[in-house]
């Protein structure tokens, strides 16, 4: 029914990343415009698919154990990352590599 899963997410109430499940590949990617460590953020929305797997009975919560963090554009103001997470989810639902921002 869909392919991907895009969840923009605020770390820290400071700054926004793109976490992008695949549903063929059962893969995790997070796109972050500054670089940073995002396992513990991989590690929650791992959590959540197990508990959700509790109720929706869909096979979506058997993801890869491995955080994919491919390069992207990098932020050059303290204050642009939403629209770094927004417009690499706009280049992927365009079928075009998050770096063609």
């Amino acid at each position: 029914m869909y392919d991907l899963l895009m969840l923009p997410q605020c770390k820290g109430n400071i700054h926004w990343v793109l976490l992008v499940a695949s549903v063929m590949s059962r893969t995790v990617t997070i796109y972050d415009s500054l670089g940073g460590n995002n396992k513990a953020l991989f590690d929650l929305f791992c959590q959540f698919m197990c508990q959700r797997a509790q109720i929706v009975k869909d096979g979506l919560e058997k993801i890869s154990s491995e955080l994919k963090a491919p390069p992207c554009n990098k932020q050059r103001h303290g204050n642009s990352c939403g629209v770094f997470a927004l417009m690499t989810a706009k280049c992927l639902v365009m079928k075009k590599h998050p770096t063609m921002l």
